[in-house]
């Protein structure tokens, strides 16, 4: 592939511009990219059976709840602010939806 590239340059002006616009095809079949938006969020918590008390999920260390403790801690917010957010989320999102739904 070295060498067409080496050959283009030569013959093509703005050559190298032209390939980092290009898509880049692999060798074989692709992948499909993934999406922020299709990941669900984990929970790492749920009620015991017995008294109702909240208590770690089965193959989630105590290391996995401190780090997604302290990245909601990180942001400063209430949850009831976080609650609101997703909220104001999902309205924003069917007001797009319908929006774009008009014609």
């Amino acid at each position: 592939m070295s060498v067409i590239n080496g050959a283009m340059k030569k013959i093509v002006p703005e050559y190298g511009y032209i390939k980092k616009a290009m898509p880049q095809v692999n060798a074989g079949r692709q992948r499909e990219k993934k999406t922020p938006g299709n990941k669900k969020p984990r929970l790492l918590t749920e009620r015991s059976q017995n008294e109702g008390k909240p208590v770690l999920r089965k193959g989630v260390s105590v290391n996995q709840a401190a780090r997604k403790l302290n990245a909601y801690e990180a942001t400063g917010l209430t949850p009831q602010q976080v609650l609101d957010l997703m909220e104001r989320e999902r309205n924003l999102t069917r007001r797009v939806e319908k929006l774009e739904g008009w014609e």
